[in-house]
């Protein structure tokens, strides 16, 4: 298959990309991304003179099968609404810390969570009790840290249960099971459902990428039974809801879409507490398609996805935008990438 000629005219990483939508008609995505450094001050954000390409395969913290996201995947075509995501660490105010807050406002949409340290639930003489948290210095915000996790005592692996909205967390007990001598607790909680006693199941917290079998991003997949084996296979259900490619936490994603100015604020990610900034304010880029037949058309991209590192200093923004195409890549002769508002 020939490729198509790129010309791009921006300073960001431009990839081109083919996938299927509902009806599996091949759907040519424009995937444009834009990578900033935030100054030492953190009140600033500066273009990287070299642009890191979208991670079209997505990164792990650990074994894909048992750890989470740390970048996800490029499997969407179209988003409904902005992804925000943070990535880093909470950092202590000072020595001896074991309780703290950390948190991210992007315009209106905001999130915080309590950062404890490590601490274990403890059942004796059919007691229970929560040890005093550990200090820390710094700890990691990865869902690994929050509530969730499997109960795997049960002796048949049938009998085996996961909590779906974060399977690899810690803390969780089926009901069903019997207690424990000691249970690790979590390290990041939401502050109006902190883990209380034996058999809690508060929300998971968190403020990286779900995966696509959490809920309730899975729920969005739609209803894979025998209806659907018997008349549908191998497309996506009905009921397929477009919402599932929002891989956010369902918190951090933003009402429609962003501007790419919006004011962002950070808390307990920095060794100096508070950091604010504004996203770079950089226009959407546009897509001129040049098909075969000599057909051109013209994509303007959104603002789909803001990725904060907080331990790369790093804010990445990712344009996307999406044209149905009869053969695929195939009818895509070459790709102009324009800066917003030059089409």
């Amino acid at each position: 298959m020939p490729h198509p000629k790129v010309l791009n005219k921006t300073r960001f990483a431009y990839q081109p990309l083919v996938f299927a939508d509902e009806e599996a008609v091949p759907q040519f995505v424009t995937l444009v991304q834009g990578t900033y450094s935030i100054s030492d001050d953190g009140t600033d954000v500066l273009l990287l003179d070299e642009q890191p390409a979208p991670n079209i395969a997505g990164e792990w913290f650990g074994d894909p099968e048992t750890s989470s996201m740390k970048f996800e995947p490029q499997i969407a075509f179209s988003k409904p609404a902005t992804d925000i995501v943070m990535l880093g660490s909470a950092h202590a105010p000072r020595a001896g810390t074991t309780r703290m807050q950390a948190g991210i406002r992007v315009a209106d949409t905001q999130k915080l969570v309590n950062v404890i340290g490590s601490r274990r639930l403890v059942n004796r003489l059919g007691a229970s009790s929560v040890t005093d948290p550990e200090p820390f210095e710094t700890m990691p915000l990865i869902y690994e840290r929050a509530f969730g996790g499997w109960d795997r005592r049960a002796e048949d692996p049938n009998e085996h249960r996961c909590e779906a909205r974060n399977p690899v967390g810690v803390g969780f007990r089926a009901k069903s099971g019997a207690s424990d001598e000691e249970v690790i607790l979590p390290n990041i909680e939401h502050p109006e459902y902190p883990f209380r006693s034996y058999g809690d199941t508060p929300p998971p917290a968190g403020f990286g990428f779900i995966g696509p079998h959490w809920q309730p991003r899975a729920a969005y997949a739609g209803t894979f039974d025998e209806a659907w084996d018997r008349s549908r296979k191998p497309l996506l259900p009905k009921d397929f809801d477009r919402r599932f490619y929002n891989s956010a936490a369902p918190d951090l994603v933003a009402r429609g879409y962003l501007r790419g100015d919006e004011p962002v604020v950070t808390i307990g990610m920095a060794p100096q507490g508070r950091v604010a900034f504004h996203l770079p304010g950089a226009p959407a880029p546009a897509c001129v398609v040049n098909l075969r037949g000599l057909q051109a058309v013209e994509l303007q991209t959104v603002l789909d996805t803001v990725i904060v590192d907080m331990d790369a200093f790093t804010v990445t923004l990712q344009w996307r935008a999406h044209l149905s195409v009869r053969n695929g890549m195939h009818d895509v002769v070459s790709i102009e990438v324009l800066p917003g508002g030059s089409a």
